[in-house]
């Protein structure tokens, strides 16, 4: 089932049963791929990144960028950069099709 729409469509409906599981918290993009690695499905976090941004643009999750500890890097001025953190989290449209509320989406596939 790899490399195949289907799978494509079968991780974005895991994604969406996770964040159901933690809502109404969000959870780190890393958070979320260990779970889905942790559940047998490992996905590539650029992988991961593409179906978080689709289900984004369905309206399923919102994402939100966080300012995390500061990193120093060689030849840079101490203290002068950030890292980000990516927070995902399911959004009542997202509960709402999870839950069965919404026609088929084509793109997602939920588990019955």
């Amino acid at each position: 089932m790899k490399n195949s729409v289907r799978s494509k469509e079968f991780i974005r409906g895991k994604i969406l049963y996770y964040l159901s599981l933690v809502f109404p918290h969000s959870s780190s993009m890393p958070l979320l791929q260990g779970e889905l690695d942790l559940f047998g499905y490992p996905v590539p976090m650029e992988d991961l990144e593409y179906h978080v941004a689709y289900l984004k643009e369905k309206g399923y999750v919102a994402v939100d960028q966080v300012r995390g500890p500061r990193l120093e890097r060689e030849g840079a001025r101490p203290g002068s950069l950030r890292s980000g953190l990516t927070l995902v989290k399911i959004t009542a449209q997202g509960i709402d099709y999870k839950e069965g509320r919404l026609p088929v989406d084509e793109g997602v596939y939920l588990e019955p």
